[in-house]
């Protein structure tokens, strides 16, 4: 996978950045998951879990990657879920601003409902054995 393209907003106009983004990530505490070789992995993931749920971002590259909830029971599976609660596709940034944004669940306005998941909210088979999983936050420069 290629590196991710930074934003190209015109100068003066409000744009956060993939890599801006990924720092909020970095603050909230987030676990990124790289499948591959660091320098250029297959597939990035990254994972904020709770007790009940877990938010997913997936970035396939440059311009797909998912966003969404997923409840959490046991060891349910957080990279192919059997339901989500909330699931967004779209170019990296989009998806990063959309899981971001989300409420904490329980409170107002968080997603309850429950839908089927696209295909696009499971990590291909075939992968590489992950190479990196820790917090974010210990990747921070």
């Amino acid at each position: 996978m290629k590196p991710l393209a930074r934003s190209t907003a015109p100068e003066g106009e409000f744009a956060l950045e993939l890599d801006d983004l990924l720092g909020e990530l970095r603050r909230r505490g987030w676990t990124l998951i790289l499948w591959g070789p660091r320098e250029a992995p297959e597939l990035y993931a990254a994972m904020y879990h709770r007790a009940t749920s877990a938010d997913v971002l997936i970035i396939r590259g440059e311009k797909d990657a998912s966003a969404y909830r997923t409840p959490v029971v046991g060891d349910s599976p957080v990279f192919c879920p059997p339901v989500v609660a909330y699931q967004y596709h779209a170019e990296p940034t989009w998806a990063l601003r959309a899981v971001l944004s989300l409420p904490a669940p329980g409170e107002p306005g968080a997603p309850m409902g429950m839908e089927k998941p696209s295909p696009k909210c499971a990590i291909p088979a075939g992968l590489p054995k992950p190479v990196l999983i820790r917090p974010l936050s210990q990747l921070a420069n």
